[in-house]
């Protein structure tokens, strides 16, 4: 897969991260703390420039591998760097991978995280051509819930010790989505 790769929705650019995105994820993910820091466990005070090189580095290999696919979201109007979203864990047995996001906290409750699933979906049934997604969440977190929802993500199970935090396993509610999903719904059927 190239490393150029775009694509866009109504509100969003979604991009590979470059290297110049170093200051701009790090003061997302400074400003952030409060909100993301409960769900995600690399989200914290230490978070350092060489904690951000490194996962900037990391995902561009991810990329050139097609290990996994790490998106930079940025507002279309303004160039505003918003968050993250990615399609990892892939695997070829299921044909499936695992969906993630994350929103700055300035940014958040505006559909981004929702405009981004929606088009990373289409990308990885379309252009990947992968037949599952699933979206795992912390029971907590209902953000991200909704935001699973919103993508048009059923709810399937809470799946015990589904999550590793540096405390151990704890649950998870696994949602899917598969391409059926994402198709527009068919018309109304009507008698001449």
């Amino acid at each position: 897969m190239k490393t150029d790769y775009q694509l866009t929705s109504e509100r969003l650019l979604l991009r590979p991260y470059k290297n110049a995105d170093l200051l701009d994820l790090l003061e997302a993910i400074h400003h952030s703390q409060q909100s993301l820091a409960p769900w995600l466990p690399w989200c914290h005070a230490q978070y350092s420039q060489h904690d951000a090189h490194e996962w900037i580095h990391a995902s561009q290999q991810n990329w050139t591998y097609d290990i996994s696919y790490e998106f930079a979201l940025f507002e279309r109007s303004t160039d505003t760097f918003l968050g993250s979203a990615s399609l990892s864990n892939l695997s070829e047995l299921s044909n499936s991978a695992e969906m993630g996001y994350w929103i700055r906290s300035s940014a958040q409750r505006q559909g981004y995280a929702k405009e981004a699933c929606q088009a990373i979906a289409q990308f990885a049934f379309e252009t990947v051509g992968l037949t599952r997604i699933e979206i795992v969440t912390h029971t907590g977190n209902l953000a991200s819930q909704r935001t699973a929802l919103a993508t048009k993500a059923r709810f399937e199970c809470t799946a015990r010790n589904r999550i590793m935090t540096q405390d151990g396993p704890v649950d998870g509610l696994l949602f899917s989505l598969i391409p059926s999903d994402l198709a527009p719904p068919s018309p109304p059927f009507t008698l001449p």
